[in-house]
């Protein structure tokens, strides 16, 4: 996967999210590892939220994954905690700051149940006797 994709996936999430979720504001660098190396990060300033191409020197923390793993954490396939404490992502600065993240990942819709079908009436073979 290149650098483009992953950073073009991961944006598009966030960039759809809810933003009043948040409380706090941040700034986070990701640091892509392995196959589209690379780094972008994501800020939320003063009710405005950027995802962006550069390195971010004041930052609250940086997270360290393969994009692969970034991808999944902004579609939901698992929480920042659950992947930290499983190895897929690490994170050096402050972890609790960094959980926002999990309000900007892609929830995904409820399913309506399907209608089931009413049945049709049968057709029944009527002989008209005399």
């Amino acid at each position: 996967m290149t650098y483009e994709k992953i950073f073009a996936d991961v944006k598009k999430v966030y960039l759809k999210a809810d933003k009043s979720k948040l409380n706090d504001d941040f700034a986070f660098q990701f640091n892509i590892t392995g196959d589209g190396e690379g780094i972008f990060y994501v800020a939320f300033r003063g009710g405005i939220l950027e995802v962006a191409p550069y390195d971010y020197v004041d930052r609250n923390a940086t997270l360290f994954a393969s994009g692969e793993n970034f991808i999944k954490l902004a579609n939901a396939k698992f929480t920042l905690d659950e992947a930290y404490k499983t190895g897929q992502i690490y994170v050096e600065g402050d972890f609790k700051l960094a959980l926002e993240l999990d309000k900007l990942a892609l929830v995904p819709t409820e399913k309506k149940p399907k209608k089931e079908a009413t049945p049709k009436a049968k057709k029944e073979n009527f002989t008209y006797k005399e």
